[in-house]
């Protein structure tokens, strides 16, 4: 490969002349800038651009961090959505998107602000943060601009995209009780989860207002993983027949219900309904076709994206944008 140490020895000048010569900086003069450009082109020299950009301390590119990636993830097409928004908006600003991941473990070697500043990242939009994770705490005091997908935070440099969890929630337990069910249990996701905290704050909400006792071993935690939401539902139906409907924190631990009710030799709906939240595309396709709470990711990876501009370029934006959400009644749900 050709660097600019072959230009500088072929020049006869500095590399130091020859960065800059390149970079177009006014105390190189026109001649032998010309001289640089020209043999540059004779020996097939192509700029780094990740490098120009570190020289001019310009970054044409939105980043996103994603935290917590499962090998068993890729059934709900959530990143994919978040990506496709990103990306369409940041193509039509001639930007680019660059993916970087990492996970609790990862966040205790290094600080997040080594993380921006080894990666050139001038803001990221965050997915998958929790709440106790490492990096939380510090991005709110962060100079990088960051967007949190469903995190609500306050901090000096943060904003966050997201429906509202705890409104959904209400809504979808609402939808069983109006279908007589008392015995509601709920499949949520992980514990330190902003969303799953929302998602559960709804349940009870819902079950409270309705004069409903609340159990709690009713509740369980499958992570948003389909295999451990298939071991917490056998546990769940075979200590409490009694359950009539499950509410589910995510479509992908609604699937792994599904093959647990079916293992039981239980019906859906007549013997247990239940009701999912994501909308993944999936959800549609499931026998039978599932009740669940419609979030757009395609749109919010979108309305990131143009947030996280708006903050690197030190323009006004929202400090919480709150998408709206859609029950999608199907037929995982019938009367009592």
């Amino acid at each position: 490969m050709v660097t600019i140490k072959d230009i500088a020895k072929k020049a006869e000048v500095s590399i130091t002349t020859v960065s800059r010569a390149l970079n177009n900086y006014y105390d190189v003069s026109e001649a032998t800038k010309k001289k640089i450009i020209d043999i540059a082109n004779e020996i097939g020299y192509v700029p780094n651009r990740s490098a120009q950009n570190l020289v001019k301390q310009k970054n044409n590119t939105l980043a996103i961090i994603l935290s917590g990636l499962e090998k068993k993830g890729g059934k709900d097409n959530i990143i994919y959505r978040l990506l496709s928004g990103m990306y369409s908006y940041a193509e039509s600003v001639n930007y680019e998107v660059v993916l970087y991941t990492t996970d609790s473990a990862h966040q205790r070697d290094k600080t997040y602000v080594q993380f921006c500043k080894e990666h050139n990242i001038g803001g990221a939009v965050l997915n998958g943060i929790k709440i106790d994770d490492p990096y939380f705490k510090e991005l709110l005091q962060s100079d990088f601009p960051c967007v949190l997908i469903d995190i609500l935070a306050q901090g000096k440099n943060v904003s966050s995209i997201s429906i509202n969890n705890y409104e959904a929630a209400i809504e979808a337990t609402e939808c069983l009780l109006k279908h007589n069910h008392k015995n509601i249990a709920m499949i949520n996701g992980r514990r330190e989860a902003q969303v799953s905290i929302e998602r559960y704050k709804g349940y009870v909400e819902a079950m409270t207002k309705s004069n409903i006792e609340l159990k709690s071993e009713y509740i369980v935690y499958a992570d948003y993983m389909e295999d451990k939401a298939y071991e917490e539902t056998i546990k769940l139906l075979s200590n409490h027949p009694e359950i009539t409907a499950l509410f589910c924190a995510s479509d992908m631990m609604a699937l792994g219900t599904i093959k647990a009710i079916n293992k039981l030799n239980l019906r859906i709906p007549e013997d247990i309904s239940i009701i999912g939240f994501d909308n993944i595309p999936l959800s549609e396709y499931m026998t039978p076709p599932l009740t669940t709470v419609d979030q757009d990711f395609y749109v919010m990876g979108e309305k990131a994206a143009k947030q996280l501009l708006k903050m690197i370029k030190k323009e006004a934006y929202e400090k919480n944008y709150i998408l709206q959400h859609k029950l999608l009644e199907r037929e995982s749900v019938s009367m009592l």
